[in-house]
Protein backbone atom coordinates (compact mmCIF):
# COMPACT_ATOMS: atom_id res chain seq x y z
CA UNK A 1 0.00 0.00 0.00
CA UNK A 2 1.46 3.34 -0.99
CA UNK A 3 1.78 6.32 1.32
CA UNK A 4 -1.00 8.12 -0.60
CA UNK A 5 -3.36 5.19 -0.01
CA UNK A 6 -2.60 5.16 3.69
CA UNK A 7 -3.08 8.90 4.08
CA UNK A 8 -6.36 8.86 2.14
CA UNK A 9 -7.64 5.99 4.30
CA UNK A 10 -6.68 7.86 7.46
CA UNK A 11 -8.42 10.97 6.18
CA UNK A 12 -11.61 9.02 5.33
CA UNK A 13 -11.60 7.34 8.73
CA UNK A 14 -11.25 10.64 10.52
CA UNK A 15 -14.27 11.97 8.62
CA UNK A 16 -16.59 9.09 9.49
CA UNK A 17 -15.38 6.13 7.49
CA UNK A 18 -15.54 5.19 3.85
CA UNK A 19 -18.22 6.81 1.73
CA UNK A 20 -21.22 4.63 0.96
CA UNK A 21 -22.45 3.89 -2.54
CA UNK A 22 -26.08 4.98 -2.99
CA UNK A 23 -26.83 5.62 0.69
CA UNK A 24 -30.44 6.71 -0.01
CA UNK A 25 -31.11 3.47 -1.87
CA UNK A 26 -29.57 1.46 0.95
CA UNK A 27 -31.72 3.26 3.52
CA UNK A 28 -34.85 2.64 1.43
CA UNK A 29 -34.15 -1.08 1.07
CA UNK A 30 -33.06 -1.59 4.69
CA UNK A 31 -29.33 -1.69 4.09
CA UNK A 32 -29.16 -3.39 0.72
CA UNK A 33 -29.23 -2.35 -2.92
CA UNK A 34 -32.34 -2.45 -5.12
CA UNK A 35 -30.64 -4.84 -7.55
CA UNK A 36 -30.42 -7.48 -4.80
CA UNK A 37 -34.07 -7.27 -3.73
CA UNK A 38 -36.49 -10.03 -4.70
CA UNK A 39 -39.50 -8.78 -2.75
CA UNK A 40 -40.36 -5.80 -0.53
CA UNK A 41 -43.43 -4.89 1.50
CA UNK A 42 -44.22 -1.31 2.43
CA UNK A 43 -45.22 -0.57 6.02
CA UNK A 44 -48.79 0.28 4.98
CA UNK A 45 -49.15 -3.24 3.53
CA UNK A 46 -47.73 -5.22 6.47
CA UNK A 47 -51.18 -5.64 8.01
CA UNK A 48 -52.58 -7.03 4.74
CA UNK A 49 -53.12 -10.80 5.26
CA UNK A 50 -52.08 -11.42 1.64
CA UNK A 51 -48.62 -10.01 2.38
CA UNK A 52 -47.69 -13.01 4.53
CA UNK A 53 -48.97 -15.37 1.81
CA UNK A 54 -46.98 -13.49 -0.83
CA UNK A 55 -43.84 -13.74 1.26
CA UNK A 56 -44.43 -17.48 1.63
CA UNK A 57 -44.52 -17.73 -2.19
CA UNK A 58 -41.20 -15.88 -2.33
CA UNK A 59 -39.72 -18.30 0.21
CA UNK A 60 -40.99 -21.22 -1.89
CA UNK A 61 -39.41 -19.75 -5.03
CA UNK A 62 -36.02 -19.24 -3.42
CA UNK A 63 -35.13 -20.05 0.16
CA UNK A 64 -31.48 -18.96 0.07
CA UNK A 65 -32.12 -15.22 0.38
CA UNK A 66 -32.25 -13.23 3.61
CA UNK A 67 -35.24 -11.43 5.12
CA UNK A 68 -34.48 -7.92 6.37
CA UNK A 69 -36.96 -6.45 8.84
CA UNK A 70 -37.35 -2.84 9.93
CA UNK A 71 -36.87 -3.12 13.70
CA UNK A 72 -38.21 0.37 14.35
CA UNK A 73 -41.75 -0.97 13.92
CA UNK A 74 -43.96 -2.45 16.63
CA UNK A 75 -43.29 -6.10 17.34
CA UNK A 76 -46.96 -6.94 16.68
CA UNK A 77 -46.58 -5.67 13.10
CA UNK A 78 -43.44 -7.63 12.20
CA UNK A 79 -43.91 -10.77 14.30
CA UNK A 80 -45.90 -12.67 11.60
CA UNK A 81 -42.97 -12.20 9.21
CA UNK A 82 -40.39 -13.27 11.79
CA UNK A 83 -42.49 -16.33 12.59
CA UNK A 84 -42.83 -17.18 8.88
CA UNK A 85 -39.08 -16.86 8.34
CA UNK A 86 -38.39 -19.10 11.33
CA UNK A 87 -40.86 -21.74 10.16
CA UNK A 88 -39.21 -21.80 6.72
CA UNK A 89 -35.61 -21.74 8.03
CA UNK A 90 -34.98 -18.41 6.30
CA UNK A 91 -32.14 -16.26 7.61
CA UNK A 92 -33.42 -12.92 8.85
CA UNK A 93 -32.00 -9.79 10.39
CA UNK A 94 -33.76 -6.98 12.26
CA UNK A 95 -32.34 -3.52 11.50
CA UNK A 96 -32.92 -0.88 14.18
CA UNK A 97 -30.79 2.01 12.94
CA UNK A 98 -32.51 5.36 13.39
CA UNK A 99 -32.31 6.24 9.68
CA UNK A 100 -34.74 3.42 8.79
CA UNK A 101 -38.04 5.30 8.69
CA UNK A 102 -41.50 4.14 9.70
CA UNK A 103 -43.66 6.17 7.32
CA UNK A 104 -46.37 4.16 5.51
CA UNK A 105 -44.52 4.29 2.17
CA UNK A 106 -41.20 3.06 3.62
CA UNK A 107 -40.34 -0.63 3.50
CA UNK A 108 -40.92 -2.76 6.57
CA UNK A 109 -39.81 -6.11 5.12
CA UNK A 110 -37.28 -6.77 2.35
CA UNK A 111 -36.35 -10.20 0.98
CA UNK A 112 -32.95 -9.93 -0.70
CA UNK A 113 -30.00 -11.88 -2.02
CA UNK A 114 -26.39 -11.06 -1.21
CA UNK A 115 -25.68 -10.63 -4.94
CA UNK A 116 -27.42 -8.85 -7.77
CA UNK A 117 -30.58 -10.59 -9.07
CA UNK A 118 -32.42 -7.69 -10.80
CA UNK A 119 -36.02 -8.77 -10.21
CA UNK A 120 -38.87 -6.55 -11.46
CA UNK A 121 -41.21 -5.64 -9.88
CA UNK A 122 -40.27 -6.13 -6.24
CA UNK A 123 -43.01 -4.16 -4.47
CA UNK A 124 -45.81 -6.26 -2.94
CA UNK A 125 -48.57 -4.12 -4.46
CA UNK A 126 -47.13 -4.31 -7.96
CA UNK A 127 -46.01 -7.92 -7.88
CA UNK A 128 -49.01 -9.66 -6.34
CA UNK A 129 -51.98 -7.36 -6.89
CA UNK A 130 -51.32 -7.50 -10.64
CA UNK A 131 -52.16 -11.20 -10.56
CA UNK A 132 -55.52 -10.48 -8.91
CA UNK A 133 -56.53 -8.15 -11.75
CA UNK A 134 -55.08 -10.29 -14.54
CA UNK A 135 -58.33 -12.23 -14.83
CA UNK A 136 -60.24 -9.04 -15.58
CA UNK A 137 -57.88 -8.03 -18.36
CA UNK A 138 -57.41 -11.51 -19.83
CA UNK A 139 -60.14 -10.87 -22.40
CA UNK A 140 -58.34 -7.74 -23.54
CA UNK A 141 -55.03 -9.57 -23.82
CA UNK A 142 -56.70 -12.36 -25.82
CA UNK A 143 -58.09 -9.74 -28.21
CA UNK A 144 -54.67 -8.13 -28.55
CA UNK A 145 -53.07 -11.51 -29.22
CA UNK A 146 -55.71 -12.26 -31.87
CA UNK A 147 -55.19 -8.86 -33.47
CA UNK A 148 -51.43 -9.24 -33.34
CA UNK A 149 -51.58 -12.67 -34.89
CA UNK A 150 -53.98 -11.40 -37.56
CA UNK A 151 -51.67 -8.48 -38.39
CA UNK A 152 -48.69 -10.79 -38.14
CA UNK A 153 -50.31 -13.10 -40.69
CA UNK A 154 -51.24 -10.15 -42.89
CA UNK A 155 -47.69 -8.86 -42.71
CA UNK A 156 -46.34 -12.30 -43.67
CA UNK A 157 -48.62 -12.40 -46.71
CA UNK A 158 -47.06 -9.24 -48.15
CA UNK A 159 -43.43 -10.31 -47.61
Amino acid sequence: MSEDDVSSRLEQSSMGGTPKVNPDEQRRYLGTFRERVSFAIQIKDLSNPNAVNALQKEFDNNNSYQLIINGNLDHDVVSPFIRLASQNNIKFVVKTDSFYRTAPDNYGVVYANNQSINVNPVDFEEKYNQQDTSNDSSDDSDDKQTNQSFFGKLKNIFK
